[in-house]
C-alpha cells in the first residue's frame, strides 16, 4: 500500500512531481504542463488501536472471549491483540484517563521527517515518541499528533510483523483490522488534514461524513463523523463472508452484548455490517464484502439521512449515524 515514502500528486493539466523510491527529493519528471503540486506524505497502511481502560482485566476479556482476537502479549499495564499477519491490530492500555490512538504506518524514517515539517508547517504539534515509548508499541520509531477534533494518531515506522498463523480464540472469521470511524468537531478540517498532508482520499460523502481511503482498493480506512465531541467512534474488523458476519450476529445476541446497529448494507461501500457496544464507550464492528474501488472512482455525495448509512434498514442507536 503505498508505493512511494513521500510524492506529489498527478492532476489533469499539471507537472507531477515523483519522489521514486531511493530517489532525491528533487528529481521530477513533467507529465502535465501546469502548476506545481505540494508533497504528500504516504500513509502505508492502518496498524492497530490503542485504547486506554480503567479496567484491563475486562477489556482483554472482551477483546478475547467477544471479539475474538488472539492475545500475543501482556504486560502489567498493557495487552497486545492480533486478528491478521500483524503482530498487533489492538493494544488495551491500563489508563484512567481513557486515552486512545490510531496507529498509522509509513514506509521509513526520512518519511516520518517529512510528515513532522508538513504538520508543523500547517500548525498541529507533533510529539517525537522516545526510545521507550516505540518499544512499547512494538515499533522502530514514530510520533504522535492531535487532529483539529483533538483525535490523536500516532505515525510509526517498522511496526512488528508476525511470522506465526493467526490463531483465534473462537472461530469469528476474522480477516483484518478494516478501519476506524472517528468523531470530528472540526467541520471539514479532519478530512483536510488526511487529503492534502498525506495521500488520502475522499471515497464518498454522507453528509459531512467523510470516508477517506489510502492507496489501496478498499472503500475507506477512516471515516470522520460530525459529532458533538471527539474520539473514536468504531473500530471494523473484517471476517469472511455473510454467514460468518450473521454467526457472530446471534453470539453476540446469546452472550448479551447490546447489538446498536445492523445487521446492514452501506450504501456507499457495498459492506454488510454489525456495530456492538465494547468496554469504555468505544463500538465495534464486524464488516464483510463491499466494493474495490480503482482511480477512476470519484466521491459521491450521499445525503444526511438513516438509508445513506445503511439501505436494509436496520435499527440504529448511534447518533452520528442517524
Amino acid at each position: 500500500m503505498g508505493w512511494c515514502a513521500a510524492r506529489k500528486r498527478p492532476h489533469r493539466d499539471r507537472i507531477c512531481h515523483v519522489m521514486t523510491c531511493g530517489s532525491p527529493l528533487n528529481e521530477t519528471s513533467e507529465t502535465w504542463g501546469g502548476e506545481l503540486e505540494d508533497t504528500v506524505i504516504a500513509v502505508e497502511q492502518l496498524r492497530y488501536v490503542r485504547l486506554g481502560t480503567s479496567d484491563l482485566a475486562a477489556a482483554t476479556d472482551f477483546a478475547q472471549r467477544i471479539l475474538g482476537l488472539q492475545v500475543v502479549d501482556k504486560t502489567a499495564d498493557q495487552v497486545f491483540f492480533r486478528s491478521d499477519y500483524r503482530d498487533h491490530t489492538l493494544i488495551y492500555v491500563k489508563d484512567d484517563k481513557r486515552s486512545r490512538a490510531v496507529g498509522l504506518e509509513l514506509r521509513e524514517v526520512e518519511t516520518l521527517e517529512a510528515a513532522t515539517a508538513a504538520l508543523e508547517a500547517e500548525g498541529y504539534k507533533v510529539t517525537r515518541g522516545s526510545t521507550e515509548e516505540a518499544e512499547r508499541r512494538k515499533v522502530r520509531d514514530f510520533i504522535s499528533f492531535a487532529d483539529k477534533s483533538g483525535n490523536v494518531f500516532e505515525l510509526v515506522v517498522r511496526p512488528m510483523h508476525s511470522g506465526w498463523r493467526y490463531f483465534a480464540p473462537r472461530d469469528a472469521g476474522h480477516l483484518g483490522l478494516e478501519g476506524v470511524a472517528l468523531r470530528s468537531t472540526a467541520k471539514g478540517a479532519d478530512e483536510k488534514l488526511w487529503t492534502k498532508i498525506f495521500n488520502g482520499r475522499v471515497s464518498d460523502w454522507v453528509g459531512d461524513s467523510a470516508y477517506i481511503r489510502f492507496d489501496d482498493n478498499v472503500h475507506h480506512r477512516l471515516a470522520f463523523h460530525p459529532s458533538i465531541g471527539n474520539g473514536v467512534l468504531a473500530i471494523e474488523y473484517k471476517v469472511e463472508n455473510v454467514d460468518l458476519l450473521m454467526q457472530n450476529s446471534y453470539f453476540l445476541r446469546s452472550a448479551q452484548v447490546r447489538i446498536v446497529d445492523g445487521p446492514g448494507r452501506r450504501p456507499t461501500s457495498n459492506q454488510l455490517f454489525l456495530t456492538f457496544a465494547g468496554p469504555d464507550d468505544v463500538l465495534f464492528s464486524y464488516v464483510a464484502e463491499g466494493n474495490t474501488l480503482d482511480a477512476a472512482h470519484r466521491p459521491r455525495q450521499f445525503s444526511k439521512t438513516r438509508r445513506s448509512y445503511c439501505n436494509w434498514g436496520s435499527d440504529c442507536a448511534i447518533p452520528e449515524l442517524q
